[in-house]
């Protein structure tokens, strides 16, 4: 039997005009504060309040991602016994991942590290992506952000009559994850990597330096944590892996072991690796669970699913295909109303999305696809209407843009909220490599306005 649930629509626009006012009054005040230093791809534009959503909204997004999480294990281990089995039913060609177990069994520890990418249709959540991974983006920013807001908004009466909130903290979250599962005052290396997309990610003493109060948090909650670019990385002589002149016992791996360059760094993290003398955080093999194949395979056993999981299966996931060309006039005919995207990619790259890609694009997508493809029914997403400031000029410019919200889960618990919107002009794929902006979310109480 189908429940009513709560929903997670964004609230602007059904605020009294008094609120708004005053949310955007704070914003215009106190925006500079807010994004002190946040690593945005696109400067050009800087919101000037957070989304906002209900506490029973949120709620219901983490009910979602715990239970899809499961789901996609579950459809996995119907399939594979092992990361190298999974790895092979997927399709994924064998060296693509690095430092891949082909022995590493599918367990419940794989889950330990979860984001997911939801889009919000009439208010429902759909979830886009179940990214699993440590390497999860955007957990600095999504606590970072939303803190300031409400340390702007803390003597302001009517934000408290309403319940306001951030949700927990991600940050901590994922440092209570990483001491369960690497041991408790073990010098953990959080390794990342200097050519990866994050802004100015090649200047080694500015990455350390602007995560430092990280890496103090990771320590007060139990964390021996440094961090570290994988391209200087070196053995001693016992083949024990060094940052520096620290010894390390644990590895946080906050790079995409599909797409990193060789460096001596690299080699010798090969090396401990194979050597066995450090433990990973996390294996390579939850890279596979994040491949989009799975949500075909959800839609394929979803009738022999217990009809609480087929439920959040047909509401809350695109009905999802895994490509072949016997599909090709299908795209081609029914392009309006259809995305298309590999597999095994991140970042937004390779997505297209029907109705905003011309007819001879779409085929040319289709026709030049390399490797796995997955097509998806469009999800009509709720627009987000969002107000942003021009820092060049003081132009302010009210705009509806794309919108989606990412819930993390940290071994299995609800932590945080990241939130992503286009800026005013820019097309439908929402990801801050494309120059997505971010705002936090304000929790609020329904009606106390």
């Amino acid at each position: 039997m189908t429940t009513t649930r709560p929903s997670a629509a964004e609230l602007w626009p059904v605020l009294p005009d008094h609120v708004r006012e005053r949310f955007l009054a704070y914003g215009h005040k106190y925006w500079q504060q807010v994004y002190d230093d946040v690593a945005l791809q696109n400067q050009n534009w800087i919101p000037l309040r957070s989304p906002v959503a209900t506490h029973a909204g949120f709620a219901e997004m983490n009910r979602i991602t715990q239970r899809v999480s499961q789901l996609v294990l579950d459809a996995c281990r119907r399939r594979a016994r092992t990361a190298g089995e999974l790895r092979a039913v997927l399709g994924v060609p064998d060296g693509r991942i690095q430092f891949l177990d082909d022995d590493e069994p599918l367990t419940g520890r794989l889950l330990n590290a979860i984001r997911s990418d939801l889009l919000l249709e009439r208010g429902v959540p759909r979830m886009v992506e179940c990214n699993v991974e440590s390497a999860l983006g955007g957990v600095l920013d999504a606590d970072g952000v939303i803190k300031r807001w409400m340390e702007v908004y803390r003597e302001e009466p009517m934000f408290t009559a309403m319940g306001a909130a951030k949700a927990p903290s991600a940050v901590d979250g994922r440092f209570d994850a990483i001491r369960a599962d690497v041991g408790p005052g073990k010098v953990t290396a959080m390794v990342y990597t200097s050519k990866g997309g994050y802004p100015r990610a090649n200047d080694t003493a500015y990455m350390i330096n602007r995560l430092r109060p990280f890496a103090d948090r990771g320590r007060e909650l139990g964390v021996d944590l440094l961090v570290y670019p994988l391209e200087l990385l070196v053995q001693d002589a016992d083949g024990r892996l060094m940052a520096g002149d620290r010894t390390l016992d644990a590895v946080w791996r906050m790079f995409v072991p599909t797409f990193v360059s060789d460096s001596e760094g690299m080699k010798a993290l090969q090396a401990a690796y194979a050597a066995g003398t450090f433990r990973m955080y996390l294996p390579t093999a939850v890279w596979l669970l994040s491949n989009k194949t799975i949500f075909a395979w959800l839609w394929d056993d979803v009738d022999q699913l217990p009809e609480e999981d087929a439920e959040i299966v047909r509401a809350h996931i695109p009905r999802t295909w895994l490509y072949e060309t016997a599909h090709r006039q299908r795209l081609i005919d029914e392009r309006e109303r259809l995305v298309f995207k590999p597999t095994d990619d991140y970042g937004g790259h390779g997505v297209f999305i029907g109705p905003l890609t011309s007819p001879e694009d779409w085929i040319a997508a289709i026709d030049g696809a390399q490797g796995p493809h997955i097509f998806q029914e469009l999800i009509e997403a709720d627009p987000l209407t969002m107000q942003f400031l021009k820092p060049a000029t003081g132009e302010v410019v009210e705009a509806d843009v794309s919108y989606c919200v990412s819930t993390y889960l940290f071994d299995r618990i609800p932590a945080g909220a990241f939130t992503r919107f286009s800026p005013p002009g820019a097309g439908g794929v929402v990801n801050l490599t494309q120059g997505a902006l971010t705002g936090g979310l304000l929790l609020v109480n329904v009606g106390e306005y």
